[in-house]
């Protein structure tokens, strides 16, 4: 017999095919396993912005709805509600309060808005109207009504068990001498999550704490268990009625292998083809939702196709490599032995050209394939960013938009001014009511700068700024005001007083708080504002004042007034936005700014500007 060395197939030792075959096992095992990695991380990136853009998406909009109840738990009418008897006393109340319910619901977009009496009945709410209103219902029973006597607050997601749609409920306690005397609830729909959510081949879903998904992009998969079960969690979930008596089944599906900390594998039923299920890469984190998890389902076909891929490019190299090596052979043997002749060379020659450009072909088109599929993820990153930049130009537009009503308003003024001069031939009158309105719109241009700072914060430059000069401007643009309503001003301003600040925000300011005290004054027979800047005890400051002969600020209110969307003006002539966006301005110069009632009635506001070294502000 022949020594094992010496055998040889096609010229080729046995040997060297047996090395070959090992080293292209060894290569396409391991570009495989590279390309399956590199995919699979790709896949667990894109699932983890998912996540984020889901996180920040439920944090922002269930944000939204958080404050309301402890907004209208502070209602007057609503406390009075819940403090009178039930009978004469209590109907006297309801239609107001209904009303008010009514309207916030309106303007928040939610489901519902409810007051609670301590014995868990709803007494108001802002459907009373409709035929299938929630007044007389009892949810004692429900988590969130009870959370919210036992600690101020509640959440809880659950179905209706009037009206059978589900939602997320927020509950805040009416607190009366620091006792519960009931709560407010809003319910809140997720239907809009669901629609944003959706996309081709990923499911989304929010679990809550019993492990039943709540809120998912696969309709058939809602309200279905990913765990079972237990008997005792049961009877809690039938006591609070959590989902109105619905049956919840166990989701069929499979926990593979993890792939990371907050990633596995795992295989669910494929909504695309029922009776059928499909592997996914499975991502999860903690939701804004106390014990709720968000879950995003990914479809790992690309990353099987990019293995695929992998293992066909690797091939072919091989078969090239073993190709031209036969053609090597071939070649040695056709010169050694010429007595084969030419056409059978010819023949050989032209097959192995042949085989090389279809392999050729195979991986153009492989390459291809891989090219788009990285174009593809580069537009999905690019499509992130650009609805990233369009949340935060809405924030910058609702912002923008009220700090410009302000300087319309004076325009308005000041050219029926202007118009009424020039009808009475006071031409120079006219002449500086325009020059007053080109110096608004110039700093109507400041404000609206600001949209070309889009990622950052702009920085406040303040300067001397003559504080009686600031007044004077102020008063000019309420001079008709004061006038129709016959208002007695009293200012009291040294000349030559100069603050550190910014000068079109500082007019801003002035403005804001004249327009209140204008406000505060105007039902009152006797309106009175007085004005008044004096030096500090501390060297360097001046203290600035604004008072009014109003009824001054409630005491539950005076804590919070310069909170967003807390205002003590009768619905609809104003949202709470000034006197927060007030203090934003006067923090931004390096001032602060107080509230009080004085001692003889009315409100007053003070400023206390700092000094240049104490702001920090180098003139230059």
């Amino acid at each position: 017999m022949r020594s094992f060395a010496r055998i040889k197939v096609r010229g080729i030792p046995l040997w060297g095919w047996a090395a070959a075959a090992v080293l292209y096992v060894v290569a396409a095992a391991s570009a495989a396993a590279f390309a399956w990695q590199r995919s699979i991380e790709s896949i667990a990136e894109v699932g983890s912005h998912r996540l984020d853009l889901y996180a920040a998406a439920l944090r922002s909009e269930l944000g939204r709805y958080e404050t309301v109840p402890g907004i209208v738990a502070r209602q007057d009418s609503v406390r009075a509600l819940l403090h009178a008897e039930p009978g004469a006393a209590r109907a006297a109340l309801l239609p107001e309060v209904n009303r008010y319910l009514e309207a916030v619901n309106g303007d928040t977009g939610g489901l519902a808005v409810d007051v609670i009496d301590r014995q868990g009945e709803v007494i108001a709410a802002s459907n009373w109207n409709q035929a299938l209103s929630f007044i007389g219902t009892n949810v004692s029973y429900r988590p969130y009504f009870l959370d919210a006597l036992a600690r101020g607050s509640g959440r809880f997601f659950g179905i209706g068990t009037n009206t059978g749609v589900p939602g997320l409920y927020f509950a805040s306690a009416v607190l009366d001498a620091g006792k519960p005397a009931g709560a407010v609830a809003v319910k809140v729909s997720v239907d809009a999550f669901e629609s944003a959510w959706r996309s081709p081949g990923e499911a989304a879903m929010v679990v809550d704490g019993n492990g039943v998904i709540v809120i998912s992009t696969v309709p058939a998969w809602k309200f279905a268990a990913l765990t079972p079960i237990t008997p005792e969690r049961q009877r809690q979930i039938e006591a609070s009625k959590q989902y109105a008596g619905r049956a919840v089944a166990l989701l069929p599906h499979q926990k593979l292998d993890r792939w990371s900390a907050s990633a596995r594998f795992a295989r669910y039923p494929d909504w695309t083809r029922p009776g059928h299920d499909k592997r996914f890469l499975e991502l999860s984190r903690p939701a804004p939702q106390a014990g709720d998890s968000l879950m995003v389902l990914l479809d790992v076909e690309p990353a099987m196709r990019q293995l695929r891929t992998a293992f066909a490019f690797v091939t072919a190299l091989f078969m090239i490599a073993g190709l031209y090596a036969l053609y090597a052979t071939q070649r040695r043997r056709a010169i050694a032995e010429k007595l084969k002749g030419q056409d059978a060379l010819r023949e050989a020659n032209d097959h192995l050209e042949a085989t090389v450009a279809e392999r050729t072909a195979e991986l153009t088109a492989a390459n291809a394939a891989m090219q788009r599929e990285i174009a593809e993820r580069a537009r999905t990153e690019q499509e992130l960013v650009h609805a990233g930049k369009l949340a935060v130009l809405g924030q910058m537009a609702a912002g923008l938009t009220h700090e410009l009503n302000q300087p319309l308003g004076a325009i308005r003024t000041l050219s029926d001014n202007a118009r009424s001069f020039l009808e009475r031939n006071q031409q120079p009158l006219a002449i500086a009511n325009l020059e007053r309105i080109s110096k608004l719109v110039d700093g109507m241009a400041v404000l609206t700068g600001e949209l070309k700072t889009f990622a950052r914060k702009s920085d406040v430059q303040p300067v001397a700024v003559s504080l009686d000069d600031a007044v004077a401007h102020a008063l000019l643009i309420y001079e008709a005001r004061l006038r129709d309503k016959d208002v007695q001003l009293d200012v009291r301003i040294p000349a030559g007083t100069t603050v550190w600040a910014e000068p079109s925000q500082l007019q801003q300011v002035l403005v804001n708080l004249l327009g209140n005290a204008l406000d505060a004054v105007a039902d009152e027979p006797q309106r009175s504002i007085a004005i008044e800047a004096h030096d500090a005890d501390q060297p360097g400051r001046v203290l600035f004042s604004i008072a009014d002969s109003g009824t001054g600020i409630a005491p539950e209110v005076l804590p919070h007034l310069f909170e967003p969307f807390v205002t003590t003006k009768p619905r609809g002539r104003g949202l709470g936005l000034g006197l927060a966006i007030t203090s934003r301005l006067v923090l931004g110069f390096g001032a602060r700014i107080f509230a009080s009632n004085r001692p003889d009635g009315g409100a007053q506001f003070t400023i206390e500007f700092m000094s240049m070294t104490e702001t920090g502000v180098v003139d230059g």
